[in-house]
């Protein structure tokens, strides 16, 4: 688990560096109407280019499709360098079914490895195993801060953040990653919690949101529910 940033080091300076890229489409109503024998091709298409993308980037994919109605998958995106993102994403969405995939909402942050995880094998040689991506369920929101909070001591955050912590140390299948976006995007930070059962998830997400911390939060919407699921079986779902 990743604790909160107090404020006192934002960003985690002198540590490994690692962008992500949190991308939600929506597939195009048009794509329904083609015929059986062309969505099968597209589909295919889609997913060979998307395959031997992951050979430059860490890549999980999640199915939205009956929890929004304004997305319906997920692509979580992890480079050492946001234009291995760009070129991946301008590959995406010129190829086969990929042209009929529209962006909903687009984050993007930054996360720090801890030192502990430095030594860890890695996935696509660049994000320590297990580190993200490890269970089924994931809750994701942007957070922006109270002008308040910011005026607060160091201590007193700190306070505030162990007091979140220790709630989730009553969830030993829920894992908590931040993601900071100074300078990177509209939000202050990504908060990314995972969780192996959906009711842990709600739970240890309702105890979250009872905090003092809270109170400092001036905007932490859209939370977007997403389900672990290959990409084969999310483009078999859309028809």
């Amino acid at each position: 688990m990743n604790n909160e940033n107090t404020g006192a080091n934002k960003d985690g300076a002198g540590g490994e560096k690692l962008f992500s890229s949190f991308l939600f489409l929506k597939l195009d109503q048009s794509f329904r109407k083609l015929v059986s024998n062309e969505k099968i091709s597209l589909k295919q298409e889609f997913e060979n280019i998307t395959g031997s993308c992951q050979e430059k980037l860490f890549l999980r994919t999640y199915s939205l499709l009956g929890l929004r109605a304004d997305c319906d998958m997920l692509f979580w995106r992890v480079s050492p360098d946001v234009e291995t993102i760009q070129h991946n994403t301008a590959r995406m969405l010129s190829t086969g079914i990929g042209k009929y995939l529209l962006p909903v909402h687009s984050f993007l942050g930054i996360f720090t490895v801890p030192e502990q995880m430095k030594m860890r094998e890695r996935e696509c040689g660049l994000v320590p195993k297990e580190l993200f991506g490890k269970y089924k369920f994931m809750l994701l929101h942007p957070i922006l801060r109270s002008h308040s909070w910011h005026s607060l001591s160091v201590s007193d955050k700190k306070a505030m953040s162990d007091e979140r912590a220790k709630v989730l140390t009553r969830y030993n299948r829920v894992i908590e990653q931040f993601f900071y976006s100074y300078g990177l995007d509209d939000q202050e930070m990504l908060v990314i919690r995972e969780a192996e059962k959906l009711e842990d998830l709600a739970m240890a997400s309702k105890e979250l949101r009872e905090q003092r911390i809270k109170s400092y939060t001036l905007r932490d919407t859209p939370a977007l529910l997403c389900v672990g699921t290959d990409l084969r079986d999310i483009l078999d779902s859309l028809g």
